[in-house]
């Protein structure tokens, strides 16, 4: 069974006339350790959330790894999820954009593929937009742009 361990960061996005295009990560991280397992779902949290964050399916780090999964075509059986959360829940610093990303980088890790534009896409579809989910997935400061409008 295949275990990875992805750090994110977290990011801000209220960048005056660039808010929802500018993104731009900080220097505090969530790590998250996932294990396939033979069957079932263990998620455990420590750290910001912990006690109120779902730890089941509804957790954002498991929504953004099955989502993942499911694009890349991996079917883990079980899995265990350990989340050290050092980013503020609800304080404007992209805790759910990284949540997202963290799964989704733990997606395609356990499913041996390198992140790519397809993965930015995904946590952009779960954030609404793609500025948080870019600093936190690449890091350093991002412009982000919807071609879609």
């Amino acid at each position: 069974m295949r275990t990875v361990r992805v750090r994110v960061p977290a990011s801000t996005a209220n960048l005056g006339s660039g808010f929802d295009a500018l993104g731009m990560a900080l220097g505090l991280y969530d790590v998250v350790e996932v294990r396939e397992a033979e069957h079932g779902l263990v998620v455990e949290v420590a750290g910001e959330g912990a006690g109120s964050v779902p730890t089941d399916e509804r957790h954002l780090v498991v929504m953004g790894l099955r989502a993942a999964c499911r694009m890349l075509g991996h079917t883990p059986g079980g899995l265990i999820v350990h989340c050290r959360n050092a980013i503020p829940h609800s304080r404007g610093l992209g805790a759910s954009a990284a949540a997202v990303v963290a799964g989704i980088a733990a997606g395609y890790a356990l499913a041996d593929k390198e992140l790519d534009e397809r993965a930015l896409q995904l946590a952009a579809e779960f954030e609404g937009h793609a500025d948080n989910a870019a600093a936190s997935m690449y890091g350093g400061f991002v412009l982000t742009w919807n071609d879609n409008n």
